[in-house]
């Protein structure tokens, strides 16, 4: 069964494997670089991005998990 939450994760952890801030993810979503209800999501206060769209825009993370 294919967990519907795989490839997802937050700003916060995003901003860490791909070394960027918070804040950058935030602007990008404003500019429309990340596309708010189909790359990411906002969930209350915490907002969710999808790994496809952080390796579109950023490539390949800068660590491994």
């Amino acid at each position: 069964m294919n967990n519907p939450f795989e490839g997802l994760m937050a700003f916060s952890d995003a901003s860490k494997r791909w070394k960027l801030s918070d804040s950058t993810l935030r602007k990008a979503v404003s500019y429309g670089k990340l596309v708010e209800g189909i790359d990411c999501k906002k969930f209350g206060k915490q907002w969710i991005v999808t790994e496809t769209a952080m390796i579109r825009e950023y490539g390949e993370p800068k660590e491994s998990n």
